[in-house]
């Protein structure tokens, strides 16, 4: 495809608000939908309720039992224009640079797989098994309308032979670049506390205030160090990214010998990722309590986004919190319940097959396995067994990274034709693959 025509097409994805909540993604499945059909390729879409959309379109391949499923979502996560450089939903263009709401996460990725798809199309070539191009809403806040609802609906999703999405990148880090292809994912824990007490006026305050129960509660909870834990793919992680490294005062060998230096525990708490790899996370997102400043409210509340190891359990993880908060606020879990983990193995033709193209394209760069520090729709996919990576062929800073669900997320114009051209290498190659 012409760069031009795929950056226009990007801003125009980006301007469509398929922010959820609400959740309004119809508008953008239809846009995804148009290009098929002015291909030719047959799809469908299937709407779990009003103004919510997901798109099922298929290639037919030399067998039809168990597909590739590329795999996306077209929902992103809110966000408020007042607090961007500029307007998050009007697909603008600034030093090289196209900014929006899913510019990351995962819009351009899902506009660059349905090229990639609609390409093996055009190009006459005929998989080794059917290619399915999914695009889903609902992601962001769990999926149950979006792949859960499709998988439902149709029945062959789950005998799919593999399925690419999102959750690993290119990463550049000073001068060194690695590949990150995401075969796990941490659990999603999250859970809010809520205290009750006496309401009253300001300016006689009493031992009953619901706002100092959670406050006191919250930073109990935010002050716990949770233990660091070797999981075994962020073991090979750390390692690879890693390994033959100057840290502070000493050289990086491996991540248990690390483990003993108290120089290598500072630098895991300054460092966000590696700190989330290496234990349970749990990050206050949302206070709520009291409508007046000379007013004592009722009844007060703190969320909390947890993001738990996956060998952990996530009953124990609650009896800990509970334990940690006391006795003066109730907690609540609000997330999914999960108690088991599931993973991917990397020792396969698939994660072969991938790493082939990153290396014809970017040269002989390290490419690892990678545990997902949030959660994607992978997840469905892996607990019926099926062989589920996450990986966009784009080259992303720290800071571009930590930018994702934050203000002023972009892509680099360079990033969406590199995106596009390395996606359509992927799809190529896994759908030759017998």
């Amino acid at each position: 495809m012409d760069s031009d025509k795929l950056i226009e097409f990007s801003r125009e994805f980006l301007r469509l608000n398929s922010a959820n909540p609400p959740g309004c993604e119809e508008e953008s499945i239809l846009f995804l939908e148009s290009f098929l059909k002015k291909e030719g390729i047959e799809c469908e879409i299937f709407s779990p309720c009003e103004n919510r959309a997901n798109l099922f379109a298929r290639i037919e391949g030399r067998r039809s039992d168990m597909p590739l499923v590329v795999l996306s979502h077209v929902d992103t996560v809110p966000a408020k224009p007042d607090e961007w450089e500029v307007d998050p939903f009007k697909g603008e263009i600034k030093d090289g640079y196209l900014y929006g709401r899913g510019a990351i996460d995962m819009k351009i990725q899902a506009l660059c797989q349905l090229f990639a798809f609609i390409d093996i199309k055009k190009d006459g070539l005929v998989p080794e098994r059917d290619i399915i191009y999914l695009a889903t809403c609902d992601e962001e806040t769990g999926g149950k309308l979006g792949v859960k609802f499709m998988m439902e609906k149709k029945e062959i999703l789950q005998d799919a032979d593999f399925v690419i999405s999102e959750g690993g990148f290119i990463i550049q880090d000073g001068n060194s670049v690695h590949a990150q292809i995401s075969v796990t994912e941490k659990k999603v824990s999250q859970f809010y506390i809520r205290a009750k007490g006496k309401g009253g006026h300001g300016s006689t305050p009493h031992k009953d205030n619901p706002n100092e129960k959670v406050i006191e509660a919250a930073h109990k909870i935010l002050s716990y160090k949770w233990p660091i834990k070797l999981y075994p793919v962020a073991l090979k992680y750390i390692d690879g990214i890693l390994k033959g490294k100057t840290i502070q005062d000493f050289i990086y060998t491996d991540l248990k010998t690390a483990l003993r230096r108290k120089a290598f525990l500072n630098f895991v708490e300054e460092n966000p990722v590696i700190n989330a790899l290496l234990r349970n996370t749990v990050t206050c997102t949302i206070l709520k309590g009291g409508e007046k400043v000379n007013m004592i409210p009722v009844e007060a509340e703190a969320a909390f986004d947890a993001r738990i190891l996956p060998s952990e359990r996530q009953n124990k993880f609650y009896t800990k919190i509970k334990r940690i908060a006391g006795k003066n606020v109730e907690v609540v879990p609000s997330g999914e319940n999960l108690e088991r983990a599931y993973y991917s193995n990397y020792k396969t033709k698939y994660f072969e097959a991938i790493e082939n193209v990153i290396r014809e394209s970017f040269g002989p760069i390290k490419v690892l396995p990678y545990m997902t520090t949030g959660a994607t729709d992978l997840r469905y996919f892996r607990s019926k067994g099926v062989p589920s990576y996450g990986f966009f062929p784009i080259v992303l800073t720290k800071d571009e990274i930590m930018r994702m669900h934050g203000v002023n997320e972009r892509i680099s114009l360079e990033n969406i034709v590199r995106g596009y051209e390395g996606t359509r290498r992927i799809i190529r190659a896994l759908a030759t693959l017998k």
